[in-house]
């Protein structure tokens, strides 16, 4: 009977010291979509615009962003880009009958461009105080792939490029509000994409201008 009063006195003083414990735990709530540790991660979604020295084109250029803040100066990040350009050249005109012409040949070509990319980023939040947005300089280092497809009436066929990737570019941040969970981006720069095919070369360099989103995650 002793030793069941000791046990019983025992499991009550150890939760009422977990109780008062509990009591007296203060709770930091987290304040959510704003940048308040260096564990924060990010996405950036852009869309814009490349030019391709090679082709001496433009054409649609997708982005898509992860990025992990060390510190609310310094990111390291992975992208993956979408690069296509698309143009079509007449072959010859086609004669129909008392030398008219009634039609033309064509032949259809795609660049479809892959880079990926390691990125470090710089940015200066400071500034954000003073001029209303956030500006950034990034550069990446990585790897691109490319598939040429061209087609005409009697012709066509897919060729495999691939090559070293180099990119440096200037960025804004703008919030509209401080409380939103988004900010609006806007990127300008050059990457540097020279790509080869058994000694074949297809450079695909030039500027790079996009828009898009950064959202926490």
């Amino acid at each position: 009977m002793k030793k069941k009063l000791i046990l019983t006195a025992v499991i009550i003083a150890i939760s009422t010291a977990l109780f008062a414990q509990e009591q007296d735990r203060v709770t930091v709530p987290r304040e959510k979509n704003v940048f308040v540790n260096p564990s924060d991660n990010e996405f950036m979604w852009k869309i814009g615009t490349s030019y391709a020295q090679g082709p001496g084109r433009f054409g649609l250029d997708i982005s898509f962003n992860y990025v992990y803040n060390i510190d609310p100066v310094f990111t390291f990040g992975f992208e993956g880009d979408f690069f296509w350009i698309n143009w079509k050249n007449k072959l010859e005109d086609i004669n129909v009958g008392g030398g008219s012409v009634g039609a033309s040949r064509n032949a259809t070509t795609n660049l479809y461009t892959f880079p990926f990319f390691a990125n470090a980023q710089l940015r200066l939040p400071f500034l954000k105080s003073k001029i209303y947005v956030e500006p950034a300089a990034t550069i990446g280092l990585g790897y691109a792939f490319m598939f040429l497809s061209y087609s005409s009436e009697d012709k066509s066929g897919l060729n495999f490029y691939s090559g070293l990737a180099l990119q440096g570019f200037g960025s804004i941040y703008y919030k509209i509000f401080s409380g939103s969970a988004v900010d609006f981006v806007f990127d300008l720069g050059y990457r540097y994409l020279p790509l080869n095919r058994k000694g074949i070369e297809i450079d695909m360099s030039g500027i790079i201008a996009r828009v898009g989103v950064k959202v926490y995650i």
